[in-house]
């Protein structure tokens, strides 16, 4: 009887402390009441469907009113995308020729995993092969030089480029640009100067690439800071008005995640 007892009441605490722990982590204060969820790996997600298409919290670098508008064809989900458009004759605006979205940087330096996707669509017109690069997606830090992992077009083909260093750069092949599709890449990214970094990319949940060792600038050279993630379109031979055989760039985007180093394909998979 006294066992059983003991039994009764020792459940009673214990799911005494789960109720207290339920209520601490999902109802804390205001305070606390911005923060995202345990079980929610997914830092920012937008399909560009609220009035707000665009979050406060992130920078357009846009600088013409056609640079950026949010469309209702052609889309992946729901009845909105993002479209950039960019032209060779744009003002520039911070310190080059782009139309994009740029997402704030990571705070701690020590924790540089992070997960990205996104939707992409090149249409037939107004996106013609060039012999020049377009980046279309960009993971930046600073110090006057080019990113140290970017999504790029160049002669019809799509393909990351990684610059461990500023001297050196290696790259993964995508294949050709397809026109009138939609296409959705997944990467995982392990930001690091080290031997440990590690790049994996999936496309329609297909793996199609993966790259290890460094893939980031030394944030120890003091002129670096942590990767900032930019998508839209930046052409830097169109700088200083110079031109090539385009004038004229456009691109889609839909369905954009950005998630924590929890995260996983399930997680950054559209549902």
């Amino acid at each position: 009887m006294k066992l059983r007892k003991l039994v009764i009441l020792s459940l009673v605490l214990l799911s005494a402390t789960m109720l207290y722990g339920y209520i601490k982590v999902f109802h804390s204060d205001k305070e606390d009441a911005q923060l995202p969820q345990p079980d929610n790996h997914i830092i920012c997600q937008m399909g560009f469907e609220d009035n707000d298409a665009i979050p406060s919290f992130l920078t357009k670098q846009v600088g013409t009113s056609y640079g950026l508008q949010i469309v209702g064809s052609p889309v992946y989900r729901g009845k909105k995308a993002a479209r950039f458009e960019l032209r060779c004759n744009d003002p520039e605006n911070n310190s080059g020729t782009r139309t994009e979205i740029s997402f704030p940087k990571p705070d701690d330096k020590d924790n540089l995993e992070r997960w990205y996707a996104f939707a992409l669509y090149f249409p037939r017109d107004d996106c013609d092969a060039d012999n020049t690069d377009d980046v279309i997606s960009q993971w930046h830090q600073g110090g006057k030089t080019s990113p140290s992992i970017s999504l790029r077009t160049k002669n019809g083909q799509l393909y990351l480029r990684i610059k461990p260093d500023e001297k050196s750069k290696d790259k993964i092949e995508l294949g050709d640009v397809e026109k009138e599709v939609w296409h959705y890449y997944v990467f995982h990214i392990k930001h690091s100067s080290a031997l440990d970094g590690l790049i994996e990319i999936w496309r329609d949940g297909k793996s199609v690439g993966q790259y290890n060792g460094a893939n980031m600038y030394d944030l120890n050279k003091g002129v670096f800071h942590a990767p900032g993630w930019k998508i839209g379109i930046y052409k830097s031979n169109w700088n200083g008005g110079a031109t090539t055989n385009t004038k004229v760039r456009v691109v889609y985007f839909d369905e954009i995640k950005l998630g924590n180093e929890q995260a996983s394909l399930a997680d950054m998979m559209v549902k």
